[in-house]
């Protein structure tokens, strides 16, 4: 049959107080069955019912106990779920972030397909190696040695490693430190800032017209594992902010302390710190 149409509340033809809308329905204990109104809009509906008539609504049935544990245990799960993401969202990936950077080094010191280096150059750009040192996963010196470079040091750079003209001047040239890839062969090399080392191993290489050493697939870098271990995130940047390595700024003193650092992730807590409960994984 056809409805009656009311209009809004406040304008003439309002619905009688005994009209309710399923929501007033709702607060009042009642389930909606058949209209008895309604209050057409420009965008929906609004279907009205008689609180009075048996065929338009009725009580609402009350759950059984089962029914009201598993209501109870699916808000509960909802609420775990919910507070995890504001945690996770916040500050819980941070922590995720760390307990995988301790994991990480952990797995490290199970393995022994691996070795650390580093270097001291002349410089930032198109700069040469004046120093190179290897240790391997027992913290045992392969390789250390100075290097000749083709180009003076500038005195701004001997003022943060130390290392001047005189002390490489008798140093082998990179040509003749070269074969260090036999040190380098099978292994994974371990670097504190490996874009910056790999740049420069790469572009001596190409100086003195040798086969590039091919380090990038098969090298970690230390630094950003150290960064995500730190978590010193930064939401402007959406990164973690690098730390400096607190070395000597020399090769086998950088690759010791490097070497250090690996120790004292691993000795940290493999367990995620977090203050709410955590969602079960679906099985």
């Amino acid at each position: 049959m056809e409805l009656t149409k009311y209009s809004w509340w406040g304008e003439s033809n309002e619905p009688p107080p005994h009209l309710k809308t399923k929501k007033q329905l709702g607060e009042l204990g009642l389930s909606p069955l058949t209209p008895s109104g309604v209050i057409e809009t420009r965008k929906y509906d609004v279907f009205l019912y008689d609180i009075n008539n048996p065929e338009s609504c009725r009580p609402k049935r009350k759950p059984f106990p089962k029914q009201l544990e598993t209501l109870a245990a699916n808000r509960l799960k909802a609420k775990i779920k919910r507070d995890y993401r504001e945690w996770y969202r916040e500050v819980g990936f941070i922590e995720k972030d760390k307990v995988n950077a301790v994991k990480w080094a952990i797995e490290q010191l199970t393995q022994d397909d691996w070795t650390i280096l580093d270097t001291e150059t002349t410089g930032l750009y198109d700069a040469q190696i004046v120093e190179i040192a290897i240790i391997d996963r027992t913290g045992q010196t392969l390789l250390d040695t100075f290097i000749k470079p083709i180009i003076p040091i500038p005195p701004e750079t001997t003022a943060i490693h130390g290392i001047t003209d005189a002390m490489v001047a008798t140093a082998p040239t990179f040509p003749e430190v070269y074969p260090t890839d036999a040190a380098l062969k099978d292994k994974r090399v371990l670097i504190y800032n490996s874009a910056f080392d790999i740049k420069i191993l790469n572009y001596c290489c190409q100086l003195h017209s040798l086969p590039i050493l091919k380090l990038a697939k098969r090298s970690d870098c230390l630094m950003e594992w150290v960064a995500q271990w730190v978590g010193n995130w930064s939401y402007y940047h959406k990164d973690y902010r690098y730390v400096p390595l607190n070395g000597n700024h020399r090769a086998l003193g950088d690759c010791l302390a490097a070497f250090e650092l690996i120790k004292l992730m691993a000795a940290d807590s493999d367990r995620i710190n977090c203050p709410v409960p955590i969602p079960e994984k679906k099985s």
